[in-house]
């Protein structure tokens, strides 16, 4: 216990303040575009979001416990990272021709000028292919358990962002285009030069692809492909529908709530960055259960602490993303409460995607699609309120399923 709560107030206490680096950077852009211009960046940040859950998410399940049977092997860990981004480069440009017109349309369709709908476009191409090999490079050092070296990179990444943001601001050059520019920049410097050596001292980045292993992240892939596609539309139909059938004021209205939910990152980052590995190398499935018994214990209090806070201090919060969004504390609470709710899923979740249960994961679009279908029926679809309400049918089919993989996991039949 000692010992994991040294390791775990470490990794949070950066992870915390990298967190609060980047609501400072949030909330200074919420507050410094005009609205139309912060739903055009609302709208990139949301095709970097569907890019990268379908090409980081996509395979997520497949390549944690390959790598971890390939923990402290550095030639094995980088022919598994050769076969893994080998397959990535493959869904990144399918992803991209299948999702890229839909939102270059979209902002089209909001009126964005054709040369910044084409930056936009191109910035969150960038900034998906930057989360890729970030993600890359933090696999074998989270599963040689150093687990700072990625967290001070987002602290590093995350300070370079907010002093361009605020230079943008102070020199009144801030607009959707600059502040995504900048988006797609500052990850570059830390990346190069503070992660990437790193990496490479537990993993072989000259190897080649193992055809065997990219067999068994394809087939883990397509099995997972049902959840994918439909994480990947539960976490966009909002945004879609309301910049669709409402106004793009109410698009800039759920991006800038959206930003308050960004402490809720922090036990998330801690479950990705420590949890996940660590239970994908658990050979003891006691020592598993009660690992997860105690993550889902400790995400539930986070997660009603979260809600709590921002019931009784909802004003605060909409102050902090400034005045053109007044008005908007049902939305806001409601929206936080999805997120706690969306939240705590994720936590109890967790072998899920570190053991690999995905079996009869095809499911999971009868599950969430249906809820929404059945929802839609009720809800105002025009409206930020009937957007959420959408995201909160979704969540519940969601987390039904989940529930029924881990029973069948815990009982062994959830592995492929």
């Amino acid at each position: 216990m000692r010992r994991w709560s040294l390791k775990l107030a470490s990794y949070a206490s950066l992870n915390i303040l990298g967190r609060v680096v980047q609501m400072l950077a949030a909330f200074i852009v919420v507050r410094s575009l005009a609205k139309t211009d912060y739903a055009w960046y609302s709208l990139a940040q949301n095709l970097v979001g569907a890019l990268g859950m379908f090409t980081v998410t996509g395979i997520a399940t497949g390549m944690m416990p390959i790598a971890g049977e390939a923990a402290g092997d550095r030639e094995r860990m980088g022919v598994v990272l050769a076969s893994a981004a080998r397959f990535r480069a493959l869904l990144l440009a399918f992803g991209a021709l299948t999702v890229l017109p839909v939102f270059a349309h979209l902002l089209h369709h909001s009126q964005c000028p054709p040369w910044q709908n084409a930056l936009l476009t191109l910035a969150a191409l960038i900034s998906t292919i930057t989360s890729i090999a970030s993600q890359m490079m933090a696999t074998p050092l989270s599963l040689a358990r150093r687990y700072n070296d990625s967290q001070i990179e987002v602290l590093m990444q995350s300070l370079l962002r907010l002093v361009l943001v605020v230079a943008l601001v102070y020199f009144a050059f801030a607009s959707a285009t600059s502040v995504m520019i900048v988006t797609v920049l500052a990850p570059l410097p830390t990346l190069m030069l503070w992660l990437a050596p790193r990496a490479r001292e537990h993993a072989d980045y000259t190897q080649k692809a193992d055809p065997e292993i990219t067999a068994k992240l394809r087939k883990h892939f397509f099995v997972g492909l049902p959840t994918n596609l439909t994480y990947l539309f539960e976490a966009q139909i909002a945004a879609f529908i309301v910049a669709w059938f409402g106004h793009m004021d109410q698009v800039a209205d759920l991006g800038a709530i959206g930003r308050v939910a960004l402490i809720l990152q922090v036990p998330i980052g801690i479950v990705s960055g420590i949890l996940v590995p660590r239970m994908s190398e658990e050979k003891n499935m006691r020592r598993l259960w009660k690992m997860w018994i105690s993550s889902s214990l400790l995400g539930a209090a986070f997660g009603l602490a979260a809600l709590a806070g921002g019931w009784f201090f909802r004003s605060e919060l909409l102050w902090l993303i400034g005045p053109a969004y007044r008005g908007l504390e049902f939305e806001l609470v409601l929206f936080l409460a999805f997120q706690v709710f969306a939240f705590m899923t994720t936590i109890v979740s967790t072998p899920i995607q570190s053991r690999g249960w995905v079996r009869h994961s095809w499911i999971r679009p009868l599950m969430v699609f249906g809820s929404q279908a059945v929802a839609a029926c009720f809800l105002d679809l025009t409206s930020v309120t009937g957007a959420i309400g959408l995201m909160w049918a979704g969540s519940l089919g969601n987390a039904a399923l989940n529930t029924f993989l881990l029973i069948n996991g815990w009982r062994g039949r959830a592995t492929l």
